[in-house]
Protein backbone atom coordinates (compact mmCIF):
# COMPACT_ATOMS: atom_id res chain seq x y z
CA UNK A 1 0.00 0.00 0.00
CA UNK A 2 1.46 3.54 -0.58
CA UNK A 3 2.40 5.52 2.15
CA UNK A 4 0.50 8.74 2.62
CA UNK A 5 2.47 11.60 1.95
CA UNK A 6 2.18 13.59 6.05
CA UNK A 7 4.82 16.07 5.20
CA UNK A 8 4.62 19.52 5.85
CA UNK A 9 7.15 22.41 5.58
CA UNK A 10 7.28 25.74 7.52
CA UNK A 11 9.59 28.19 6.30
CA UNK A 12 10.64 30.67 9.34
CA UNK A 13 13.04 32.60 11.15
CA UNK A 14 15.33 35.21 12.36
CA UNK A 15 13.41 37.21 15.21
CA UNK A 16 10.88 35.10 17.87
CA UNK A 17 8.23 37.16 16.40
CA UNK A 18 8.42 34.89 13.58
CA UNK A 19 10.09 31.40 15.30
CA UNK A 20 7.67 31.18 18.35
CA UNK A 21 4.20 30.97 15.76
CA UNK A 22 6.09 28.66 13.99
CA UNK A 23 7.34 26.70 16.91
CA UNK A 24 3.73 26.34 18.32
CA UNK A 25 2.61 25.37 14.45
CA UNK A 26 5.18 22.07 14.91
CA UNK A 27 4.36 20.99 18.25
CA UNK A 28 0.16 20.65 16.92
CA UNK A 29 1.23 19.46 13.54
CA UNK A 30 3.67 16.64 15.05
CA UNK A 31 1.09 15.55 17.63
CA UNK A 32 -1.14 15.26 14.76
CA UNK A 33 1.17 12.79 13.26
CA UNK A 34 2.42 14.95 10.46
CA UNK A 35 6.21 14.80 9.51
CA UNK A 36 7.51 18.60 9.66
CA UNK A 37 10.43 20.05 8.06
CA UNK A 38 11.30 23.67 8.90
CA UNK A 39 13.61 25.69 6.26
CA UNK A 40 15.15 28.10 7.73
CA UNK A 41 18.12 30.84 6.73
CA UNK A 42 21.79 29.92 7.69
CA UNK A 43 21.40 30.95 11.69
CA UNK A 44 18.99 28.08 11.72
CA UNK A 45 21.37 25.82 14.28
CA UNK A 46 20.10 27.23 16.99
CA UNK A 47 16.55 26.05 16.38
CA UNK A 48 17.52 22.27 17.12
CA UNK A 49 16.11 22.68 20.55
CA UNK A 50 13.45 24.78 19.83
CA UNK A 51 11.91 22.56 17.52
CA UNK A 52 12.10 18.66 18.78
CA UNK A 53 11.20 15.92 16.31
CA UNK A 54 11.60 18.55 13.75
CA UNK A 55 14.07 18.03 10.88
CA UNK A 56 15.94 21.66 10.09
CA UNK A 57 17.20 22.67 7.47
CA UNK A 58 19.44 25.30 6.35
CA UNK A 59 19.06 27.79 2.59
CA UNK A 60 20.65 31.43 2.27
CA UNK A 61 19.10 34.48 2.55
CA UNK A 62 19.54 38.03 3.55
CA UNK A 63 17.88 41.09 3.45
CA UNK A 64 17.54 43.79 1.09
CA UNK A 65 16.51 46.20 3.66
CA UNK A 66 19.68 46.73 5.19
CA UNK A 67 23.36 47.43 4.86
CA UNK A 68 23.15 49.89 1.82
CA UNK A 69 23.58 49.43 -2.28
CA UNK A 70 26.38 46.91 -1.87
CA UNK A 71 24.58 44.69 0.90
CA UNK A 72 21.12 45.03 -1.01
CA UNK A 73 22.79 42.95 -4.24
CA UNK A 74 24.56 40.15 -2.04
CA UNK A 75 20.97 40.15 -0.06
CA UNK A 76 19.43 39.29 -3.56
CA UNK A 77 21.86 37.16 -4.66
CA UNK A 78 21.76 34.87 -1.09
CA UNK A 79 17.60 34.83 -1.85
CA UNK A 80 18.32 33.65 -5.57
CA UNK A 81 20.93 31.38 -4.01
CA UNK A 82 18.39 30.25 -1.28
CA UNK A 83 15.46 29.93 -3.51
CA UNK A 84 17.35 27.51 -6.04
CA UNK A 85 18.37 25.44 -2.85
CA UNK A 86 14.92 25.49 -1.72
CA UNK A 87 13.41 24.15 -4.99
CA UNK A 88 15.84 20.92 -4.75
CA UNK A 89 14.74 20.46 -1.30
CA UNK A 90 11.24 20.60 -1.77
CA UNK A 91 11.19 18.16 -4.63
CA UNK A 92 12.57 15.71 -2.66
CA UNK A 93 10.43 15.98 0.21
CA UNK A 94 7.20 16.85 -1.86
CA UNK A 95 5.34 18.31 1.03
CA UNK A 96 1.19 18.60 0.99
CA UNK A 97 1.59 22.44 1.79
CA UNK A 98 4.46 24.90 3.00
CA UNK A 99 4.01 27.71 5.24
CA UNK A 100 5.55 30.89 5.37
CA UNK A 101 5.52 32.82 8.91
CA UNK A 102 7.18 36.25 7.19
CA UNK A 103 10.41 37.82 7.45
CA UNK A 104 13.25 37.18 4.93
CA UNK A 105 14.33 34.04 6.03
CA UNK A 106 10.91 32.73 4.84
CA UNK A 107 11.13 34.18 1.69
CA UNK A 108 12.91 31.31 -0.75
CA UNK A 109 11.56 28.45 0.43
CA UNK A 110 7.85 30.52 0.50
CA UNK A 111 8.78 31.47 -2.94
CA UNK A 112 10.09 28.07 -4.08
CA UNK A 113 6.50 26.58 -3.28
CA UNK A 114 4.90 29.02 -5.22
CA UNK A 115 6.91 28.06 -8.00
CA UNK A 116 6.24 24.19 -7.81
CA UNK A 117 2.77 24.87 -7.58
CA UNK A 118 3.10 23.81 -4.04
CA UNK A 119 0.26 25.17 -1.90
CA UNK A 120 1.29 27.98 0.00
CA UNK A 121 -0.29 29.28 3.57
CA UNK A 122 1.15 32.46 4.89
CA UNK A 123 1.00 33.35 8.48
CA UNK A 124 0.86 36.99 9.49
CA UNK A 125 1.96 38.36 13.16
CA UNK A 126 1.22 42.01 12.89
CA UNK A 127 -1.83 44.21 12.39
CA UNK A 128 -0.30 44.89 8.95
CA UNK A 129 0.83 42.93 6.17
CA UNK A 130 4.80 42.52 6.42
CA UNK A 131 6.75 43.28 3.21
CA UNK A 132 7.83 40.10 2.30
CA UNK A 133 4.33 38.26 3.40
CA UNK A 134 2.72 41.13 1.09
CA UNK A 135 5.10 40.03 -1.52
CA UNK A 136 3.96 36.26 -1.83
CA UNK A 137 0.36 37.30 -0.91
CA UNK A 138 -0.49 36.47 -4.64
CA UNK A 139 0.90 33.26 -4.82
CA UNK A 140 -0.91 31.73 -1.63
CA UNK A 141 -3.68 30.31 -1.22
CA UNK A 142 -4.39 31.23 2.48
CA UNK A 143 -3.29 34.05 4.45
CA UNK A 144 -4.03 33.19 8.07
CA UNK A 145 -3.87 36.41 10.54
CA UNK A 146 -3.24 36.89 13.76
CA UNK A 147 -5.50 40.23 14.04
CA UNK A 148 -9.42 40.18 13.64
CA UNK A 149 -8.25 42.95 11.22
CA UNK A 150 -5.43 43.46 9.31
CA UNK A 151 -4.40 46.10 6.84
CA UNK A 152 -3.71 44.77 3.29
CA UNK A 153 -2.96 45.77 -0.15
CA UNK A 154 -5.87 45.31 -1.67
CA UNK A 155 -9.45 43.47 -1.46
CA UNK A 156 -8.00 39.97 -3.39
CA UNK A 157 -5.16 39.62 -0.42
CA UNK A 158 -7.76 40.58 2.02
CA UNK A 159 -9.86 37.96 0.43
CA UNK A 160 -7.79 35.21 1.41
CA UNK A 161 -7.07 36.23 5.19
CA UNK A 162 -8.78 34.16 7.66
CA UNK A 163 -8.23 34.75 11.50
CA UNK A 164 -6.91 32.28 13.50
CA UNK A 165 -4.93 34.32 16.10
CA UNK A 166 -0.92 34.10 16.56
CA UNK A 167 0.63 30.97 18.42
CA UNK A 168 1.81 31.28 21.88
CA UNK A 169 4.13 29.11 23.05
CA UNK A 170 2.71 26.21 25.25
CA UNK A 171 3.88 27.17 28.74
CA UNK A 172 1.71 30.29 28.21
CA UNK A 173 -1.73 28.90 27.39
CA UNK A 174 -2.48 27.57 30.96
CA UNK A 175 -2.56 31.16 32.16
CA UNK A 176 -5.73 31.50 29.70
CA UNK A 177 -8.58 31.87 32.33
CA UNK A 178 -6.84 31.85 35.62
CA UNK A 179 -8.16 35.35 36.48
CA UNK A 180 -6.38 38.75 37.50
CA UNK A 181 -5.70 39.89 41.34
CA UNK A 182 -4.64 43.61 41.40
CA UNK A 183 -2.29 45.19 43.32
CA UNK A 184 -3.80 45.10 47.38
CA UNK A 185 -3.47 48.34 48.97
CA UNK A 186 -0.03 48.73 50.76
CA UNK A 187 0.42 45.38 49.73
CA UNK A 188 3.49 44.64 46.79
CA UNK A 189 3.22 45.97 42.79
CA UNK A 190 5.19 43.31 40.74
CA UNK A 191 6.46 44.77 37.83
CA UNK A 192 7.67 42.97 34.65
CA UNK A 193 9.79 45.11 32.16
CA UNK A 194 10.19 43.08 28.94
CA UNK A 195 12.35 44.07 25.65
CA UNK A 196 14.43 42.20 23.32
CA UNK A 197 17.77 43.14 21.20
CA UNK A 198 15.64 45.49 19.00
CA UNK A 199 16.44 48.75 21.11
CA UNK A 200 15.78 47.87 24.43
CA UNK A 201 17.89 50.17 25.88
CA UNK A 202 15.15 52.82 26.34
CA UNK A 203 13.96 50.76 28.44
CA UNK A 204 17.07 50.62 31.02
CA UNK A 205 17.63 54.66 30.48
CA UNK A 206 13.66 55.43 31.38
CA UNK A 207 12.00 52.47 33.74
CA UNK A 208 14.10 52.68 36.11
CA UNK A 209 14.73 56.91 36.57
CA UNK A 210 10.76 56.67 36.56
CA UNK A 211 10.20 54.18 39.29
CA UNK A 212 12.73 56.07 40.96
CA UNK A 213 10.41 59.66 40.31
CA UNK A 214 7.33 57.70 41.50
CA UNK A 215 6.18 58.82 45.30
CA UNK A 216 7.40 57.28 48.21
CA UNK A 217 4.47 54.95 49.37
CA UNK A 218 4.21 53.47 45.64
CA UNK A 219 8.12 53.20 45.10
CA UNK A 220 8.26 51.49 48.73
CA UNK A 221 5.86 48.34 46.92
CA UNK A 222 7.79 48.03 44.12
CA UNK A 223 9.18 44.75 43.13
CA UNK A 224 10.73 44.55 39.62
CA UNK A 225 11.89 41.97 36.72
CA UNK A 226 13.81 43.68 34.33
CA UNK A 227 15.46 42.26 31.01
CA UNK A 228 18.25 44.50 30.21
CA UNK A 229 20.98 44.35 27.95
CA UNK A 230 24.32 43.06 28.97
CA UNK A 231 26.26 46.44 28.50
CA UNK A 232 22.99 47.96 30.89
CA UNK A 233 22.82 45.58 33.54
CA UNK A 234 24.93 47.20 36.32
CA UNK A 235 24.02 50.61 35.54
CA UNK A 236 20.35 49.64 36.25
CA UNK A 237 21.26 47.58 39.15
CA UNK A 238 23.15 50.28 41.00
CA UNK A 239 20.50 52.57 40.19
CA UNK A 240 17.61 50.36 42.09
CA UNK A 241 20.09 49.48 44.94
CA UNK A 242 20.89 52.85 45.52
CA UNK A 243 17.35 53.93 45.49
CA UNK A 244 16.25 50.96 47.68
CA UNK A 245 14.20 49.00 45.12
CA UNK A 246 13.72 45.70 44.88
CA UNK A 247 14.65 44.36 41.57
CA UNK A 248 15.76 41.17 39.64
CA UNK A 249 17.47 41.57 36.36
CA UNK A 250 18.68 39.46 33.74
CA UNK A 251 19.48 39.67 30.08
CA UNK A 252 16.76 36.80 29.13
CA UNK A 253 14.15 34.67 31.47
CA UNK A 254 13.37 31.26 30.88
CA UNK A 255 10.63 31.28 33.11
CA UNK A 256 8.15 33.95 31.11
CA UNK A 257 4.97 32.25 32.14
CA UNK A 258 5.29 32.76 35.61
CA UNK A 259 6.43 36.10 35.48
CA UNK A 260 3.36 37.26 33.27
CA UNK A 261 0.99 35.05 36.38
CA UNK A 262 2.53 36.52 39.33
CA UNK A 263 2.81 40.45 37.83
CA UNK A 264 0.74 43.51 38.06
CA UNK A 265 2.02 45.48 35.05
CA UNK A 266 3.83 44.21 31.99
CA UNK A 267 6.30 47.79 30.49
CA UNK A 268 7.31 45.98 27.06
CA UNK A 269 7.34 46.47 23.54
CA UNK A 270 4.71 45.55 21.79
CA UNK A 271 6.23 42.29 18.98
CA UNK A 272 2.99 40.36 17.95
CA UNK A 273 4.52 37.61 20.08
CA UNK A 274 4.51 39.83 23.15
CA UNK A 275 1.00 41.27 22.17
CA UNK A 276 -0.25 37.62 22.24
CA UNK A 277 1.53 35.85 25.44
CA UNK A 278 -0.22 39.32 27.11
CA UNK A 279 -3.28 38.43 26.15
CA UNK A 280 -3.51 34.89 26.78
CA UNK A 281 -2.08 35.91 30.40
CA UNK A 282 -4.70 38.56 30.75
CA UNK A 283 -2.30 40.94 31.86
CA UNK A 284 -2.05 44.63 31.62
CA UNK A 285 0.39 46.38 29.88
CA UNK A 286 1.74 49.71 28.92
CA UNK A 287 3.53 49.33 25.52
CA UNK A 288 6.43 50.97 23.58
CA UNK A 289 6.35 50.20 20.00
CA UNK A 290 9.94 49.85 18.64
CA UNK A 291 9.90 53.07 16.33
CA UNK A 292 12.01 51.60 13.49
CA UNK A 293 10.12 48.36 12.77
CA UNK A 294 9.62 47.74 9.55
CA UNK A 295 6.19 50.02 8.33
CA UNK A 296 6.11 50.61 12.23
CA UNK A 297 3.97 47.98 12.31
CA UNK A 298 4.27 47.63 16.19
CA UNK A 299 2.46 50.76 16.30
CA UNK A 300 -0.23 49.35 15.03
CA UNK A 301 -0.17 46.29 16.80
CA UNK A 302 -0.23 48.52 20.21
CA UNK A 303 -3.00 50.69 19.10
CA UNK A 304 -5.03 47.72 18.47
CA UNK A 305 -4.94 46.25 21.86
CA UNK A 306 -5.55 49.99 23.46
CA UNK A 307 -8.31 50.11 21.33
CA UNK A 308 -10.06 47.11 23.04
CA UNK A 309 -8.65 49.20 26.81
CA UNK A 310 -5.95 45.93 27.08
CA UNK A 311 -3.17 48.31 27.38
CA UNK A 312 -1.60 51.95 27.12
CA UNK A 313 0.84 53.29 24.55
CA UNK A 314 3.35 55.77 24.79
CA UNK A 315 5.39 56.16 21.36
CA UNK A 316 9.45 55.96 21.88
CA UNK A 317 10.18 59.35 21.30
CA UNK A 318 7.49 60.66 23.93
CA UNK A 319 8.45 58.08 26.60
CA UNK A 320 9.98 59.99 28.81
CA UNK A 321 11.01 59.60 32.53
CA UNK A 322 8.62 61.88 33.19
CA UNK A 323 5.62 60.78 31.42
CA UNK A 324 6.40 57.08 32.16
CA UNK A 325 6.19 58.11 35.80
CA UNK A 326 2.98 59.91 35.53
CA UNK A 327 1.43 57.18 33.61
CA UNK A 328 2.64 54.44 36.68
CA UNK A 329 1.36 56.67 39.61
CA UNK A 330 -2.25 56.80 38.00
CA UNK A 331 -2.15 53.21 37.53
CA UNK A 332 -0.62 52.18 40.61
CA UNK A 333 -3.13 54.46 42.52
CA UNK A 334 -6.05 53.21 40.95
CA UNK A 335 -5.75 49.80 40.71
CA UNK A 336 -9.22 48.94 38.95
CA UNK A 337 -7.71 50.33 36.12
CA UNK A 338 -5.27 47.54 35.85
CA UNK A 339 -7.71 45.17 36.28
CA UNK A 340 -10.62 46.49 33.51
CA UNK A 341 -7.16 46.49 31.16
CA UNK A 342 -6.66 42.86 32.65
CA UNK A 343 -10.25 41.83 31.42
CA UNK A 344 -9.63 43.20 28.35
CA UNK A 345 -6.75 41.53 27.65
CA UNK A 346 -8.16 38.16 28.87
CA UNK A 347 -11.23 38.82 25.72
CA UNK A 348 -8.12 39.31 23.12
CA UNK A 349 -6.76 35.86 24.66
CA UNK A 350 -6.95 32.92 21.36
CA UNK A 351 -5.54 29.71 22.97
CA UNK A 352 -6.58 27.73 20.10
CA UNK A 353 -4.55 29.71 17.28
CA UNK A 354 -1.99 26.51 16.53
CA UNK A 355 -5.00 24.44 16.35
CA UNK A 356 -6.67 26.59 13.81
CA UNK A 357 -4.07 26.93 12.13
CA UNK A 358 -2.85 23.23 11.79
CA UNK A 359 -6.81 23.06 11.14
CA UNK A 360 -6.13 25.12 7.83
CA UNK A 361 -2.79 23.25 6.85
CA UNK A 362 -4.67 20.09 6.79
CA UNK A 363 -7.32 21.38 4.43
CA UNK A 364 -4.49 20.42 1.62
CA UNK A 365 -4.13 16.28 2.81
CA UNK A 366 -5.28 14.57 0.25
CA UNK A 367 -9.17 12.95 0.65
CA UNK A 368 -9.02 9.85 0.70
CA UNK A 369 -6.11 9.90 3.37
CA UNK A 370 -9.48 9.91 6.32
CA UNK A 371 -10.98 7.74 3.78
CA UNK A 372 -7.93 5.24 4.42
CA UNK A 373 -7.89 5.79 7.90
CA UNK A 374 -11.63 5.36 8.76
CA UNK A 375 -10.86 1.93 6.35
CA UNK A 376 -7.81 0.82 8.63
CA UNK A 377 -9.93 1.42 11.80
CA UNK A 378 -12.65 -0.55 10.91
CA UNK A 379 -10.87 -3.67 9.67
Amino acid sequence: MTRLNKQIVLASGGTGGHIFPARALAEELTSRGFEVTLITDMRGEKYDELFPGVTVLQVKSGSPSIGGLVGKVKAVGALILGFLQSRKMLRRIKPLAVVGFGGYPSMPPAAAAASLGIPLVLHEQNAVLGRVNKLLAGYAKIIATSFDHTESPDNETANKMIYTGNPVRRAILPLFGKGYISPAPGGPINLLVLGGSQGATILSEVVPLALIALPDDLKARLHVTQQCRAEDIEKVRALYLENGIEAKLGRFFDNVAELLETCHLAITRSGASTLSELTVAGRPSLLVPYKHAMDDHQRKNGENAVARGAARLVLQDEFTVEEVSRQLTYLFHHPDCLSVMANAATSLGEIHAAEKLADLVERFKPANSDNEKNGKAAA
